[in-house]
């Protein structure tokens, strides 16, 4: 009778690891499909505009992107280490001072992200090179990769500009949210002379402690085994690691300085988690946080003093570039 027993105990065990193991798989393949794959929505403007009320406003977001829109700019594009086609949009300013490449969040556009800070680059003289990131726009992908695989895209970028403008001009790598680790993890790679800092807007340390937030407060799920199958699937599919590399760690390995801006009221990226970043950059650095401003928001909730931080940002690491030639 006991060895009947403890069969049974077995097979109840078995069972409910391969109910546990059933669930875990179904819910990576739902968060795979949720998260890693492309979504085809990103430029639905309007919707994204009603979606929030972007401290009240939205006209001026939607006047700003139209003022874009009208602009006559260079496409430009290059092609990854993977073999993906990546495109952007130059836009050259009168009488150029410095230039910002400029890195856009998870599953949105560039022209959303940074409406209101494109025409005030422009007229400070300040060129920009807005990338659709590999997976959005008319960039090639099938996969997000969390600024893991957009690292290497944004070193290459930046060498791409440096070589575009002859290096005569200041360049300065600027994400928001996922854009934002995506310039901070690159900050370690190997960068052309003419990267002179960082601006990181709302940017997380780690995607797998992004991924384990929000499958916490969006699906109501525990890091095991969900999170672990996800990241399974990721290396599988997508061929990275959602562990593979920090934000953190890269800045500790870097030694451009950085400008961190976060909203103490954001529960997308918590705003602890430019703290992190902000400890470990070894670099000169700031942080700007913004009472109350949720994700993505502290320009728009503060523009006056974001604008003057941004603009102070960039014409205090611009001085002494080029190097005067003897």
């Amino acid at each position: 009778m006991r060895k009947l027993g403890v069969s049974k105990g077995v097979w109840a065990a078995a069972g409910l690891g391969a109910a546990a193991a059933g669930l875990g798989t179904m819910a990576a393949v739902g968060l795979r499909t949720a998260v890693l794959r492309r979504d085809r929505t990103e430029g639905h403007w309007e919707a994204k505009l009603n979606s929030r009320e972007w401290c009240g406003r939205r006209e001026e977001m939607r006047a700003d992107m139209a003022w874009y829109a009208r602009q006559p700019k260079e496409e430009v594009s290059i092609v990854s280490r993977d073999g993906l086609r990546l495109r952007g949009k130059y836009l050259e300013a009168p009488d150029a001072v410095a230039c910002v490449l400029l890195f856009h969040g998870f599953r949105s556009r560039g022209e959303f992200d940074f409406s209101m800070v494109l025409p005030m680059f422009y007229d400070n003289h300040i060129s920009t090179l807005l990338v659709d990131q590999r997976s959005h726009g008319r960039s090639e992908g099938k996969y997000i990769g969390y600024g893991i695989l957009e690292r290497y895209d944004c070193q290459q970028w930046a060498w791409f500009l440096h070589t575009k403008l002859g290096g005569s001009l200041p360049i300065f790598l600027q994400g928001l949210s996922m854009g934002a680790s995506t310039v901070m993890m690159a900050s370690e790679l190997p960068m052309p002379p003419s990267v002179r800092g960082i601006i990181a807007d709302c940017g997380y340390n780690s995607a797998w402690e992004e991924m384990r937030h929000c499958i916490h407060k969006w699906y109501h799920l525990p890091a095991f085994p969900f999170l672990h199958m996800t990241n399974l699937a990721c290396q599988i599919v997508a061929g990275y690691d959602l562990k593979e590399v920090t934000a953190a760690q890269a800045l500790g390995h870097s030694r451009l300085p950085v400008l961190f801006v976060h909203g103490t009221g954001d529960d997308f990226v918590p705003a602890d988690m430019t703290a992190e970043n902000f400890a470990a950059a070894t670099g000169e650095k700031r942080q700007i946080l913004v009472e109350g401003a949720v994700h993505g928001e502290s320009y728009l909730q503060e523009e006056d003093r974001c604008r003057r931080e941004l603009l102070d940002f960039i014409h205090k690491y611009s001085e002494g570039y080029p190097p005067k030639r003897k």
